[in-house]
């Protein structure tokens, strides 16, 4: 099965994933994923393509990779879930712990030694104690927060997802942990979702501790080919 991106302002639209199915068919492999949905019938070929320049990417991603769970979920790929040894899950040895969790217990190990106690659920503004923020021009860096907000909230934590256009609706006294995924547009430029977010955090008369309730985060998308490399995202967190 092939998934190809790209983007119909160019005109070699997906081309490395057209070539790379017909060659694998002409080769002998079977192909296991037929008639998948999302692929426009002028571009050819049965492969998936999803269109970046249409922000098509979600509607045709989504749509494939359910037409390949289907497709194997028929086909019996799946192996029948074995049943729990123990209702009591291990604790994790020294030597399973990965960089990340270390990072992270790292991170909580300060924050509880400075005296911070992080509280969970919906706060006085309606909002969750944690805030996933998001500036997006194409709708990458919105299915990024999408994957952080699904993650934080199905691990019990009170969780709101917003664009950074919404930001006034932030009472900004509250202590909470706002999370910012931010891309990277034009030159150097962010997303138009997020233009009015930054013109409020660069306010001259913004006093020093406006944001002192807050711990935050940003995570930045960009693209090394540009010189303004993620420069949106710096600017954010040098801000903030």
């Amino acid at each position: 099965g092939v998934l190809a991106l790209g983007d119909t302002n160019y005109d070699q639209f997906c081309k490395p994933g057209k070539v790379l199915d017909k060659r694998l068919e002409e080769l002998g492999a079977r192909r296991y994923v037929t008639g998948a949905t999302g692929l426009k019938a002028e571009y050819g070929g049965p492969n998936g393509a999803a269109d970046d320049a249409e922000g098509g990417q979600e509607e045709c991603i989504e749509p494939w990779v359910m037409h390949l769970l289907a497709t194997m979920e028929q086909t019996g790929a799946f192996a029948p879930a074995a049943a729990p040894v123990s209702s009591v899950a291990p604790q994790p040895s020294e030597s399973t712990v990965t960089p990340m969790q270390g990072v992270v217990e790292g991170v909580v190990a300060t924050e509880r030694a400075n005296g911070a106690v992080m509280t969970t659920g919906t706060l006085a503004d309606g909002l969750g104690s944690t805030i996933v923020l998001f500036g997006s021009q194409t709708g990458n860096a919105e299915a990024v927060a999408g994957r952080i907000h699904k993650d934080i909230s199905g691990s019990g934590g009170g969780c709101t997802m917003m664009s950074m256009k919404e930001y006034e609706k932030i009472d900004l006294s509250l202590e909470r942990l706002v999370l910012c995924v931010v891309s990277t547009t034009g030159q150097g430029d962010a997303p138009d979702n997020a233009s009015k977010f930054f013109r409020f955090l660069k306010g001259r008369t913004n006093a020093t501790t406006m944001l002192a309730a807050w711990r935050f985060g940003v995570l930045a998308l960009g693209d090394t080919n540009y010189d303004q490399f993620c420069k949106p995202g710096k600017v954010l967190d040098k801000r903030l």
